[in-house]
C-alpha cells in the first residue's frame, strides 16, 4: 500500500473480475460464501468472501484480469473439541471449492503440508501437552509449485489456522487501498463522535448505551468500521438511544452511504435478525447476536454488531 495511488475505487460490487478470480468466487459461492469486490485501482482487485458461519474468510488480490497475485485463507479459531484432523477436512473443503479448481496439480502439495504439521510425539499415548516457550505453539511450513508459493500457519496440535498463497505475479506497491466513497476520515469521525458523548482514547465508547465503534485506517483515512448497538427487545423500541443515534445519521459515513446505510441497519435493529450484502456500493455485515442481555437500566436487550467496508488485506 505504500503508493499515491492509481486511479482508486472504492464502489464496492459482488460481480467481481473475470478469469481466476471469478472462477474461485464461482466455487465458494457454490458452498454458500458471500464475497464481495470491495475496491480496485489500475493495477489490482480486492476480493473477500465469507462463509455461510462467517467463520471462514477467504481474502484475495487479483490483477484487473482475474489473475489470482495473492491469497490468504483464515480458518478462525476452532473449539478444543474440534479435532485437528477436522480442520484439516475443512481446509480441503474451502480449497476443492476454490484455489484447486484452478490448479488441481497441486493437491498432493497441500495434503503434504497439512500432514506435516500434525505432531509426532515421543510419548507413547499421544501429545506431550504445549510447549512452554509460546514461539513453539504455531508453526509454519512452505511448499512452492509451478503454481504458486503455499504457506501454512498451524498450532503445534497440527490443526491448520491459515494458508496464505503467492504466485509469480504478486509486486509490491500496488494493492488498492480506497475508501473515500464510503467513510470519512479518522479525525473527522473521531470530531463529532466525542461530540456526541463518546469516548475515543483508541476506539470510541459511550458507556451508558454500551456502544463502541472502532476504525481500520490508512493513512487516516477510515477503511473499515465496527460498532455495537444494545437495544432494548421490549415492542421493538424506536426510543432507545441506540436507535436514535443510527437514525441521525452515523457520523463516520459520507453522505452518499449514510441514509441508505442507517436506514439498512436501523431494520436490523427492530427486527433483531442478521444480513449481510452491499448497500449503497458498500460491503455492509450485521450480526444479531445471540442470547439475551440488559440495558443500565435492567430492561431486556439484545446486541447488535456491525461491520461497514471491509478491511485492507495486509501480507503477514
Amino acid at each position: 500500500y505504500d503508493h499515491s495511488g492509481f486511479s482508486e475505487v472504492s464502489v464496492a460490487t459482488e460481480d467481481v473480475v473475470a478469469g481466476q478470480a471469478r472462477t474461485v468466487v464461482q466455487g465458494l459461492a457454490q458452498r454458500g460464501y458471500w464475497c464481495v469486490q470491495p475496491r480496485s485501482n489500475d493495477l489490482a482487485v480486492q476480493i473477500a468472501c465469507q462463509s455461510p458461519e462467517r467463520d471462514v474468510q477467504v481474502d484475495l488480490v487479483a490483477a484487473p484480469g482475474g489473475d489470482v497475485l495473492y491469497a490468504d485463507i483464515d480458518l478462525g479459531t476452532a473449539a478444543d473439541s474440534v479435532r485437528p484432523q477436522d480442520v484439516g477436512d475443512r481446509l480441503g473443503r474451502v480449497l476443492d471449492a476454490s484455489f484447486l479448481r484452478l490448479w488441481p496439480q497441486d493437491r498432493t502439495t497441500i495434503r503434504d503440508l497439512v500432514e506435516d504439521a500434525q505432531p509426532h510425539p515421543f510419548m507413547p499415548f499421544g501429545s506431550e501437552g504445549r510447549p512452554a516457550d509460546p514461539a513453539d505453539q504455531y508453526s509454519t511450513r512452505d511448499q512452492r509449485t509451478d503454481n504458486a508459493s503455499w504457506s501454512l500457519w498451524s498450532r503445534h496440535t497440527g490443526e491448520p489456522l491459515a494458508l496464505r498463497i503467492r504466485t509469480t505475479g504478486l509486486e509490491d506497491h500496488s494493492w488498492p487501498f480506497g475508501s473515500r466513497h464510503y467513510a470519512t476520515s479518522v479525525e473527522a469521525a473521531t470530531t463529532e463522535l466525542v461530540a456526541d458523548g463518546f469516548s475515543c482514547p483508541a476506539s470510541c465508547s459511550r458507556a451508558p448505551e454500551i456502544q463502541t465503534v472502532t476504525f481500520d485506517a490508512h493513512d487516516g483515512q477510515i477503511v473499515a468500521i465496527r460498532f455495537t448497538l444494545r437495544s432494548s427487545v421490549d415492542d421493538a423500541d424506536r426510543t432507545d438511544p441506540s436507535g436514535q443515534w443510527v437514525r441521525a445519521g452515523l457520523p463516520f459515513l459520507t453522505p452518499a452511504v449514510q441514509a441508505a446505510i442507517g436506514q439498512r441497519v436501523e431494520e436490523c435493529r427492530l427486527e433483531q435478525r442478521s444480513w449481510r450484502g452491499v448497500v449503497a456500493g458498500t460491503p455492509v455485515d450485521i450480526i444479531a447476536v445471540p442470547g439475551a442481555t440488559v440495558l443500565p437500566d435492567g430492561r431486556p436487550a439484545s446486541d447488535l454488531m456491525v461491520m461497514i467496508g471491509i478491511p485492507l488485506l495486509y501480507v503477514e
